[in-house]
């Protein structure tokens, strides 16, 4: 789980984990919780930080079906039982707008949505533009990750994933990457290095 903060306000990416782990203070104001798929492990806290925020839980069309449901979001592959009951919000296809979620726009200028299908059918990253030093931050979820990318025998398709990759080929090189397991990277060093590529 990632958390982007500007002062006491934050966007939480993929909950999965309990507030208290963060080490945030608690009257930091979350104004929306993003999902870059639906696996159990990227899902799991979402309904507890939603009550806790009061805030929307955002996810692509194609995978809202996953939160409800154990067998589909992967938790009873390894014995689990993850069931998220608060009812989504659809990504747009393009961007999420900072203001529109009540998130300074000082530091953000726009939250673009990337369709990476091929983990699961409806994977996205979140291309995060912070303006004023142009300064760009991905967040991959288990599209990409340091030197490889994510499996595609649960649910997903390596046609779609091939495709994701050719997209992800196309875009900046100095792009930090936040993968949702392992360490960042920046894309120019994994179209150099990464063997999928």
């Amino acid at each position: 789980m990632y958390v982007v903060t500007s002062g006491n306000h934050a966007i939480i990416i993929d909950p999965c984990c309990p507030w208290v782990e963060t080490g945030l203070p608690p009257e930091v104001s979350v104004h929306a919780i993003l999902c870059t798929h639906g696996h159990f492990d990227h899902i799991s806290e979402a309904d507890l930080l939603v009550s806790q925020f009061s805030c929307p839980l955002y996810i692509s069309r194609a995978d809202a079906q996953m939160l409800p449901d154990p067998d589909l979001n992967q938790a009873s592959t390894f014995g689990l039982f993850t069931s998220v009951r608060t009812t989504p919000v659809f990504l747009p296809e393009d961007e999420l707008r900072p203001e529109v979620l009540g998130f300074p726009v000082s530091e953000l200028t726009t939250i673009k949505i990337v369709p990476t299908p091929g983990h699961t059918s409806g994977s996205v990253c979140f291309l995060f533009d912070c303006g004023t030093d142009s300064k760009k931050i991905m967040f991959t979820g288990d599209m990409l990750f340091h030197g490889s990318i994510g499996r595609t025998d649960l649910g997903g398709s390596e046609e779609q994933m091939q495709e994701s990759i050719d997209l992800l080929r196309g875009m900046d090189d100095d792009i930090a990457c936040y993968p949702g397991h392992g360490s960042s990277t920046y894309l120019g060093k994994e179209k150099l290095f990464n063997p999928y590529f």
